[in-house]
């Protein structure tokens, strides 16, 4: 999708180059050519050359909006096939996932002892204009202390790396609602594609062995936003990533990698899925779900 607007990008600065130099060759011909010529063949000159110019401009102007028009259509289809496949990729895996780990999840709920697990997060924070972040690391910090606190009682390491500042995406600080209208938003692809890590090797930090499918998937990513329109987070099956809005209470985190982890929101104010989250309480079957959640594993 950077192609897409690269290649967009240079289509409307290639447009606004052509006018430009149309202008310059009716101004040119008529300094030129025209003003030397007696009258009235000067005012004729002036008249022709401006007919002949608008018309090749105006053509090559459509041209130019139908190319754009075209590529711009070309890179909305491709966006729609790529969340469609991100979105069936996803559901495949939670499926997977839970057909996998349904043993592990009546072993837990019998009261087997299981070895610990992991559950690995990419914390992020869009930065401001001015390359700031919306969120402080520290209260970032201090939110991911709490969850670290709050899943220990399910035997469950939280393992964060570190913090990245987004920069250069300002406009993706106010997040989609948590509602039909955001899980259709246009910016959810691009929310999807950020990474922790670039690079061959780093990007291996994050990657979770094993996913419900096959092959490697990257690790949940924790994003925190100026706005999560009327919530103070969110997720939305079957996202890679969880919003986080700057006023969240320090639970909220947890909260949310609760969601991510399938869990519902409960009446009662003692559990973290209450939805206010003040308190961190999870019941054995919470904590059985999360430990066989598809984010959550041995590795």
């Amino acid at each position: 999708m950077k192609i897409c607007k690269q290649v967009q990008e240079r289509i409307e600065t290639t447009r606004t180059e052509a006018q430009n130099q149309c202008r310059n060759v009716t101004r040119t011909i008529t300094e030129t050519i025209c003003t030397w010529l007696p009258w009235p063949l000067d005012d004729l000159c002036d008249l022709v050359t401006t007919v002949i110019t608008e018309v090749v401009c105006s053509i090559v102007y459509v041209v130019i909006t139908i190319v754009s028009w075209v590529w711009r259509t070309v890179c909305e289809i491709i966006g729609v096939i790529d969340w469609v496949i991100d979105l069936v990729v996803g559901a495949l895996e939670w499926l997977g996932n839970r057909i996998i780990t349904f043993p592990e999840w009546l072993l837990c709920l019998a009261g087997v002892g299981l070895p610990r697990k992991n559950f690995r997060i990419c914390p992020m924070v869009i930065a401001d204009e001015t390359g700031k972040p919306i969120v402080p690391i520290e209260s970032i910090q201090r939110q991911i202390r709490a969850a670290i606190e709050i899943f220990n009682q399910c035997n469950v390491n939280v393992v964060a790396s570190r913090v990245v500042v987004v920069t250069g995406k300002s406009h993706l600080a106010v997040g989609p609602s948590c509602d039909a209208d955001g899980f259709f938003s246009q910016h959810k692809l691009e929310y999807e594609n950020l990474s922790c890590c670039n690079g061959l090797f780093e990007s291996v930090n994050c990657l979770r062995f094993p996913s419900g499918l096959i092959w490697p998937r990257e690790i949940l990513k924790a994003i925190w936003l100026d706005d999560v329109p009327g919530k103070q987070g969110c997720y939305l099956f079957p996202d890679s990533y969880v919003q986080i809005d700057k006023t969240a209470t320090i639970n909220i985190l947890a909260h949310e990698m609760g969601h991510a982890c399938d869990l519902l929101h409960r009446d009662d104010t003692n559990n973290l899925m209450h939805s206010d989250a003040t308190h961190s309480e999870l019941t054995d079957f919470q904590c059985c779900t999360i430990r066989t959640a598809r984010w959550v594993t041995y590795l």
